[in-house]
């Protein structure tokens, strides 16, 4: 865990955003001044915008403090300019350090740079921690989760991560229930999907039947095409009420 005794001032992260903006530094994170592109990007800005003040301080550096352990933030609320940045290995004599001082020229320039980028902030010493330098991609090792992260599993159980251990203990299943779920997926969808169509299909030829359905039934012992023949019983009495409507029509004198 590297640790520093730095003089320089504090540069507030809001500002670093609005500096790398208006610059349009696209190689530069304004969340972490450490990485080597965002280096390299802003001190190739600052002699660009400020040459005199660079000349006097060629050994300008940006430091960050961070700690891998607090999860709450991903990035600390500034970063350090520096012109004197001293490592810590076991220990370290402030006074001794101190004493070296720093040149009038020296101290001028990063003033007038503290003016133009941070105004308002204190020059000084700081001891600074950075936790994790690199802040490289986590390692392929198992994840390890809190012992309170579960997942439900089948069959209403569940799968609880054990600290130190990647991989959850898989909870007994029924035979049949396993033998169905090793099915592959794809193949149980397109059973799905089949047995689906087939369902549409017979609905379909069912409609297609009661459309077909004459909307009238036929006459009895009649043809679809308009012509029918009455039954035997009732032509005869038709013919029976005919002949006694022509007897009834004759006159009686006739009839005598």
């Amino acid at each position: 865990m590297p640790t520093w005794l730095v003089h320089g001032f504090r540069w507030p992260r809001s500002l670093i955003r609005v500096h790398v903006i208006l610059e349009n530094l696209d190689d530069a994170a304004p969340g972490w001044l450490m990485a080597p592109r965002t280096t390299a990007a802003l001190l190739e800005n600052f002699r660009n915008l400020h040459p005199e003040q660079m000349r006097m301080l060629p050994s300008l550096q940006f430091i960050e403090q961070y700690d891998p352990n607090d999860w709450s933030t991903s990035e600390q609320p500034y970063a350090y300019v520096c012109d004197q940045v001293h490592e810590i290995k076991l220990s370290v004599d402030i006074d001794d350090v101190r004493g070296k001082g720093v040149s009038s020229g020296a101290w001028a320039a990063l003033a007038d740079l503290r003016d133009k980028v941070a105004a308002g902030e204190k020059i000084g010493w700081f001891i600074v921690v950075n936790g994790d330098v690199e802040r490289g991609v986590p390692s392929s090792d198992p994840v390890t989760r809190p012992p309170s992260t579960a997942q439900s599993g089948a069959f209403g159980q569940h799968l609880s991560f054990t600290p130190g251990h990647g991989v959850p203990a898989v909870p007994d299943i029924p035979h049949g229930a396993r033998r169905e779920s090793s099915i592959d997926p794809t193949k149980r969808d397109q059973k799905g999907l089949r047995k689906w169509l087939s369902v549409k299909v017979r609905k379909s030829k069912r409609a297609t039947e009661i459309r077909t359905v004459p909307l009238t039934p036929p006459l009895p012992n009649g043809r679809r095409n308009g012509s029918f023949s009455l039954p035997n019983r009732l032509i005869q009495a038709a013919s029976e009420n005919k002949e006694h409507r022509s007897r009834a029509s004759v006159p009686s004198n006739v009839a005598n």
